[in-house]
């Protein structure tokens, strides 16, 4: 099914840009912006905000305006510098799908390389099946349009050239499945890892980090490449399998995918890092 996606520069500020996937929208803005936020139809429905700087993310839900939760945090939260919301053009987001996508997001950014300013993970509220599968699709949609059309990934946070940087006398060593697994790169640890856990065959073990598409940082494991919107290629093909692997993770970052691995394997992983070195 074709889908038509609308993209509307503010006429009056070039700052601001309103992306059209029926039935939601998507509202790009920087925080100097606000007075012409206000103005939007879009600020004055149901929805998720999420305020952000280069290292920082917080999410946030309103049940009535956007603008009016928006305009709070320009009073309270000094630090952020852009944000974006978004929610369906017709307005209905009952208080159970927005409680589900605020988690969900609050829960992913966790996963990644931001700072989370959040206190509490999120309003875990009761939701029925069909208004879930309607949240999900609403939240996958949103994600699709910001990375392949206004070139903004949420979870994606690109490293500099010393992500390449390496300890000349040191190796990371990791010992999972009985085996161990020992390099200067932290990040080749994880891909070595993931790669034995496929060829043993239990790979369904890892459905909650597989990504039927491109991998993220938080589902890193995914079936087709990816390249960030200036090039950068952020994954690495699995040897021998169908499977790409985000790799673009800090030495802390590894380590916790690494941890992840080990519940969701529910085998016992002894990680040595040095914590200095990077990925």
């Amino acid at each position: 099914m074709t889908r038509h996606i609308f993209v509307n520069q503010e006429s009056t500020n070039d700052n601001i840009s309103i992306f059209y996937d029926e039935p939601s929208f998507i509202v790009v803005a920087n925080r100097t912006d606000l007075p012409k936020i206000n103005l939007l139809e879009e600020s004055r429905k149901p929805g998720i905000y999420i305020l952000m700087n280069e290292s920082k993310r917080y999410v946030g839900q309103a049940s009535g305006s956007i603008f009016s939760r928006i305009q709070q945090h320009d009073l309270n939260k000094k630090w952020w510098n852009k944000v974006i919301f978004f929610g369906r053009e017709d307005g209905h987001l009952n208080k159970a799908q927005l409680d589900f996508i605020e988690a969900t997001l609050i829960n992913n950014f966790i996963q990644s390389e931001f700072e989370l300013d959040n206190n509490t993970n999120g309003n875990r509220s009761y939701i029925d099946k069909l208004s879930k599968i309607s949240a999900t699709s609403l939240l996958s949609r949103i994600d699709e349009t910001l990375r392949e059309v206004a070139n903004i990934s949420l979870f994606d946070k690109i490293l500099g050239e010393s992500i390449e940087k390496r300890s000349s006398g040191y190796e990371h060593n990791v010992v999972f499945m009985g085996k161990k697994f020992a390099n200067k790169s932290a990040r080749k640890i994880l891909l070595e890892v993931i790669k034995e856990i496929i060829t043993s065959g239990y790979v369904n073990k890892l459905a909650p980090i597989i990504s039927d598409s491109e991998p993220s940082t938080t589902k890193f494991l995914g079936t087709k490449t990816r390249v960030s919107a200036n090039g950068t290629r952020l994954t690495n093909q699995i040897a021998g399998t169908p499977y790409y692997l985000y790799v673009t993770f800090s030495t802390e970052a590894i380590q916790k995918k690494l941890e992840i691995i080990s519940q969701l394997t529910n085998q016992k992983i002894d990680i040595n890092f040095k914590s200095d070195n990077i990925g």
